[in-house]
């Protein structure tokens, strides 16, 4: 009897430690997915996506696919939140490949449904309205509760107001009032009504103030804060366009202390915003000073993130890094630094060959490219294979003779690297991206920006090799010299020109111009553009460049 007691409360306690340690899985996806909705400290964003990407590499397998998803999708809204608009994209992008894999049920629809909104969400910001549109119609294809489509109408509806089309957004905001009333769906009704009473007021339609009105009765009824603060915004603007100025002071109050007794700081700074922009100057000191705020807090946000990246990329890298080593991957190196060798001489060879059909203002340039890569092999490579001939001879370890060519190895590389032609025939944005992943290691972790929204193909082919020579001249000094451990690199459009702003957290330096330096002004000068530099030492460095 004793024995059957024991065993029944070793039943009782495994029961009890085992959900609890479900209960624990459980309530940590819940901590870490309400970090990402309502962040309260500058590190809740990296602390989620660490989890979030730890819980995505345990889950790729077939069997956890969902959970993988699932994963995958929170990873996006924290690339999101953060600004990292491509990343967020590509994330999303992925979700529905997986999707694509997974048994078509009610789970797998929602899952593709919410990915299609936040893809529309994106596009919708990045102004691209033609994929914006496009997602949604794939979109409402997939639907079928009401409430859903009505979500997926107004978001349509939104798309052609963001481009002033306001009859086709009128369309889609009374379809998708409809269905809400249809489905009793009272915040989606209040939504439906919101956007109907702004887009009669931008076309002067009879019948706008009491939809805006109806709305705002509906969400403070609700108690809907979000909502309640859109309804305030759209009464100013409907008013500020009637020239009511007593309705439009009674409505922007009541938006900034709706952000106050929220403390919504984002909400407070666009409630002033909305105040400058009626033409209320009273609040602009106070704005400014919460823009700066905001963007404070944001950068925390982002140097945070990037910096558990990079933590959790390091360590990654550094545990693949220590399987490789063995003595058939030291044999694989040494083949390949012969034929490296083989390839390097050979190029010298053909530019010399070349050099004859270039113009007479080209030709001292290519020489002394030539001979500058020239000096290197002869002072970096040839002496070092000396050394390695004389060990030979006195009979030394195989292990250290190995080392030392793999060093060489490691030179050559970086030669070959830094003058090697560029294919003009492929795509210019994937090379450019696959040359800041090289310089991404162990040791450095490359940021890049914006580079998707550049249209590369309208620069000629002489801008194109600048831009690529420069930013590689830029991350091998950066290599070589800074120390960096992360490094920014962020692409702009600003009207016509084309800016390139690099920055890393390397030692810096006196900002004496040496050769490097020299050769990326004249590169940029040849193409009338302009490159400035900013360092001071153990405060990073930094270069600014318009094209």
């Amino acid at each position: 009897m004793k024995s059957i007691k024991i065993l029944f409360l070793f039943f009782i306690v495994l029961w009890y430690s085992t959900n609890e340690g479900y209960c624990q899985i459980k309530d940590s996806i819940g901590h870490y997915t309400e970090l990402i909705q309502v962040s309260k400290n500058s590190n809740d964003l990296a602390l989620a996506y660490k989890f979030f990407l730890k819980k995505k590499d345990e889950y790729s397998d077939e069997k956890s696919i969902k959970k993988e998803i699932y994963a995958t999708q929170n990873i996006a809204k924290i690339v999101y939140h953060l600004g990292y608009l491509d990343e967020s994209e590509r994330l999303n992008v992925e979700c529905l490949e997986l999707l694509d894999l997974v048994a078509i049920d009610a789970w797998s629809i929602n899952s593709k449904v919410k990915t299609i909104n936040d893809l529309g969400i994106i596009y919708r910001h990045k102004k691209d309205y033609k994929k914006a549109l496009t997602i949604y119609s794939e979109a409402l294809s997939l639907v079928k509760k009401e409430s859903e489509i009505s979500i997926i109408l107004n978001n349509i509806g939104y798309v052609y107001l963001q481009q002033n089309d306001f009859k086709k957004a009128l369309e889609y905001f009374d379809l998708a009032y409809s269905r809400a009333l249809k489905n009793d769906d009272i915040l989606n009704v209040a939504r439906s009504l919101d956007n109907l009473g702004f887009t009669k007021s931008k076309m002067n339609i009879i019948g706008a103030e009491e939809d805006l009105i109806e709305a705002l009765n509906i969400r403070i009824k609700e108690n809907y804060d979000f909502g309640i603060a859109h309804s305030y915004e759209n009464l100013t603007r409907h008013f500020y366009a009637l020239n009511d100025s007593e309705r439009i002071l009674l409505y922007s109050d009541k938006l900034i202390d709706l952000a106050n007794e929220t403390n919504n700081l984002e909400l407070l700074e666009s409630s002033m915003r909305l105040k400058i922009d009626v033409g209320d100057d009273s609040v602009s000191r106070d704005h400014l000073r919460i823009q700066d705020s905001i963007h404070d807090m944001e950068e925390t946000n982002r140097s945070n993130f990037n910096y558990y990246v990079y933590q959790y990329d390091k360590k990654n890298k550094a545990l693949q890094k220590s399987k490789l080593q063995n003595e058939r991957e030291k044999k694989v190196k040494l083949i390949y630094l012969f034929s490296t060798l083989m390839v390097l001489f050979g190029s010298i060879f053909f530019y010399f060959i070349l050099k004859s059909k270039h113009k007479k203002d080209k030709l001292q340039q290519v020489f002394n490219t030539e001979s500058r890569i020239s000096k290197k092999v002869h002072d970096e490579v040839a002496n070092d294979v000396y050394q390695v001939m004389t060990k030979l001879q006195s009979d030394k370890a195989s292990e250290e003779v190995i080392d030392s060519i793999e060093q060489i190895y490691i030179k050559t590389r970086d030669i070959s690297k830094e003058h090697s032609l560029i294919d003009l025939e492929s795509d210019f944005q994937e090379m450019l991206n696959d040359l800041i992943l090289s310089f991404n290691d162990v040791d450095t972790n490359v940021i890049a920006q914006g580079i998707s929204k550049v249209n590369w193909t309208a620069l000629s082919d002489i801008k194109q090799i600048t831009i690529y020579k420069v930013l590689q001249e830029l991350l091998i000094n950066m290599k070589k010299h800074s120390g960096a451990e992360i490094v920014v690199l962020i692409f702009e459009i600003n009207r016509k020109t084309i800016g390139v702003n690099y920055s890393d957290n390397g030692i810096g330096c006196d900002l004496k111009k040496g050769l490097g330096l020299q050769n990326t002004e004249n590169r940029i000068a040849s193409i009338k553009g302009t490159i400035t530099f900013d360092s001071e030492i153990n405060k990073g460095f930094k270069t600014k460049i318009t094209i």
